[in-house]
């Protein structure tokens, strides 16, 4: 009961606001959530506000009806993508392995701790034992290092390391921390999140590559600012991107991830073809609000022009080949000083972040899509699209 008062104290709050907004009566907007419900992507209350479909000037495309709720999100993915190809997408080490042998612009692997007794020369210093971890991690030449789990999500078990203090055996951390070798190194071998790390499948050190110089004039900020680009593969017309967004980093915060905005980092909306950004938010409606300026810098964001946008492209096209079985691919970018590096692919996408800026990615191109690559009999939801 205690959770039910909580949500409904929720619904009402975003009810409220949602009037303010759009000047829809409560009778109104729970009409158009009852509507949501014949439309197929299965919103309901949440993706009503969640996306600011009660913002009739806000919707592009055939408006409410385009978008996916949350309830299909994984079920997306299970439709497209088959469990037998896709561990390139949820082993970092294994997607790293096949991608450069496919010519990819992969981010380059400094050093790698994984427990098996040979490892090929690319993934660098090969480290066997914890100890060999805690031995590369004391090495002040090798710094600055980005550091994450070979298989997790969301962040979990990654970080920013600046550098390394001999006199304390502390690490310092992008956000301003600090944390000891010697618990650091547990991560290596035990999971920080039992929910998404697996360690038996290794830990990743990277070199921190520095932004393009243009981001970070625009940010202010030294942490990466990925790019989420979705495409649906097929091999009759290879790796078409349907919606893309900027996942920028606001300080302290060393990674970029939106995670229903809980962090305070911004989301902007790419446009496909010129890399431009348009509506940038910095959470969900109905409590975000568009950003034209950096909220640090003052820098302006909206026709900002990603650098690189081009070879971001072609690299999905090389990456729709190299994966040619994975037929939704979440590809996430690092436009670095060096040009885009592909940092990872996703299998279970996060769309709900595909959706914040009026726009839904359940079109009738991707409707039509899902029809033709789909088994029906094993995902019946797609037949009542």
């Amino acid at each position: 009961m205690r959770r039910l008062a909580e949500r409904l104290r929720q619904y009402m709050t975003w009810a409220t606001l949602a009037r303010k907004q759009s000047g829809k009566s409560l009778l109104r907007q729970l009409q158009e959530v009852l509507a949501l419900r014949k439309m197929g992507g299965l919103c309901g209350i949440s993706d009503y506000y969640w996306y600011g479909l009660y913002r009739d000037n806000y919707l592009a495309g055939r408006g409410a009806s385009d978008f996916l709720g949350w309830r299909l999100q994984q079920q997306l993915s299970l439709a497209l993508n088959p469990r037998h190809v896709v561990l390139p997408a949820w082993d970092k080490l294994v997607f790293f392995l096949l991608a450069s042998a496919a010519g990819l612009p992969v981010a380059p692997i400094k050093a790698c701790f994984h427990r098996s007794d040979l490892m090929r020369a690319d993934i660098g210093t090969h480290l066997r034992t914890t100890e060999e971890g805690a031995a590369f991690l004391r090495d002040p030449s090798l710094y600055p290092l980005f550091a994450k789990p070979a298989y997790s999500q969301q962040g979990f078990g990654s970080a920013s390391l600046l550098g390394y203090d001999e006199s304390t055996d502390l690490l310092s951390l992008l956000d301003g921390g600090s944390i000891a070798v010697p618990d650091f190194v547990k991560r290596l071998d035990q999971s920080v999140d039992t929910r998404f790390h697996r360690p038996e499948c290794g830990f990743l050190f990277q070199e921190a590559f520095a932004s393009a110089a243009e981001i970070r004039a625009l940010t202010g900020w030294s942490a990466l600012c990925g790019v989420r680009i979705v495409c649906l593969n097929s091999p009759e017309d290879g790796a078409i991107p349907i919606r893309a967004v900027w996942k920028i980093a606001v300080a302290p915060n060393h990674v970029d991830n939106f995670s229903l905005g809980k962090y305070g980092n911004l989301l902007a909306n790419i446009d496909l073809t010129s890399g431009e950004i348009s509506r940038t938010v910095n959470g969900f409606w109905p409590k975000t609000r568009l950003l034209r300026e950096h909220p640090v810098t003052g820098k302006l964001l909206e026709g900002f022009r990603l650098p690189g946008w081009g070879k971001v492209l072609e690299a999905c096209q090389l990456g729709g080949r190299a994966f040619p079985l994975m037929r939704i691919q979440h590809w996430d970018f690092a436009l670095t000083e060096q040009g885009p590096l592909i940092l990872e692919l996703n299998d279970l996408g996060a769309t709900e972040m595909l959706q914040l800026h009026g726009r839904g990615i359940l079109t009738a191109e991707t409707r039509a899509f899902l029809k033709r690559h789909t088994d029906i009999h094993e995902h019946p939801w797609v037949a009542d699209l």
